[in-house]
Formats: structure tokens, sequence, C-alpha cells
């Protein structure tokens, strides 16, 4: 699975157009589990705070 696509996934075109197509795309599960990593230490950070 390249970049969480399936793979049924086609490539429609030439192997460098997608070699640049795909080093510009964002895999989303992992944005996801950082941004919630995220979230979960600075929601622990301000407990301490108060």
């Amino acid at each position: 699975m390249l970049h969480h696509f399936p793979d049924s996934f086609k490539i429609v075109v030439s192997d460098t157009q997608a070699y640049k197509q795909f080093g510009n795309s964002v895999v989303v599960p992992l944005m996801t589990a950082v941004a919630e990593t995220v979230v979960a230490k600075m929601n622990e950070l301000e407990k301490t705070i108060d």
C-alpha cells in the first residue's frame, strides 16, 4: 500500500510523474495519529498547570 492508497488504485501517469505526485501527498492516517498524540500531550500538560 503506497501512501495508504489501496492496491487496486490505478496509476495512469508515467512512473516519473507518479513519484512526483505521491511525494507531495499526505498520509491521512499517519497525520491523524500525530494530531491525536499532540492533543493528548497538550491535555496532559494542561492538567499540570491547573
